[in-house]
């Protein structure tokens, strides 16, 4: 993460479950204030609050910031911004708090962290010895899941399963940015400040100019890319 003392106010970026900085290739162009966050190693079975605390000590204090983040990158982003005393908070293809969760996910919040790892290993193994030519795309996600190399992902959504926001983070603004065909986080269950026609969950990389246009004009960002 590289930051110029220069910039007024930055604009951190934090991508989704799969950590792949390239799906902000398109959009950091427009928005030249803006850096990417890596993620750190979570402990095992460390809550969202504990985790985004720790990263949050990992962010060198700059003044002004504005926390965006993509997916599960939105939900680190509501935690991190009460630790660092952010300016707002943008959430991309992502949900303000578990009551905009799908049902079919938020069925899922009864199960304690280790119950929930368990049944995450133990889908994702079975989803790895299907026949790939009858793996459907949700398969081929589920083998995520699966063994050592699956612990980041049983991690983030156990830990997602069992977030609970803090009530201290209405004090900063939150502007939600959505696609109406979004299938991961449906629109019908969001209450959207900023719906994109047309967009799917991976607004950065097929919407990038509306995404960037929403955030510059919003917060009046004087590094916004006109061109």
């Amino acid at each position: 993460m590289e930051w110029n003392e220069g910039m007024s106010t930055r604009i951190l970026l934090l991508t989704g479950m799969t950590p792949d900085r390239r799906i902000f290739d398109r959009m950091i162009p427009l928005l030249p204030s803006a850096v990417v966050v890596d993620w750190i190693q979570p402990f095992r079975y460390e809550s969202l609050r504990g985790y985004a605390s720790r990263l949050g000590q990992s962010i060198p204090n700059h003044g002004a910031t504005i926390v965006c983040g993509v997916s599960f990158g939105g939900i680190v982003a509501r935690e991190l911004a009460r630790c660092i005393n952010a300016k707002a908070c943008v959430l991309i293809s992502s949900v303000r708090s578990p009551d905009e969760l799908p049902p079919w996910f938020r069925v899922f919040r009864i199960l304690e962290p280790q119950t929930a790892e368990l049944g995450m290993n133990a889908l994702g193994r079975l989803s790895s010895s299907w026949p790939r030519r009858l793996r459907a795309p949700a398969t081929w996600r589920l083998t995520k899941l699966a063994g050592a190399s699956g612990a980041w992902h049983r991690w983030a959504t156990s830990a997602v399963l069992n977030w609970t926001p803090c009530r201290e983070d209405d004090r900063i603004p939150v502007f939600q940015i959505h696609g109406d065909r979004d299938t991961t986080f449906p629109i019908r269950y969001i209450a959207a400040d900023f719906v994109i026609r047309g967009g799917g969950h991976m607004l950065p990389l097929t919407h990038p100019r509306e995404v960037a246009e929403k955030i510059g004009r919003t917060f009046h960002a004087p590094s916004f890319a006109q061109a």
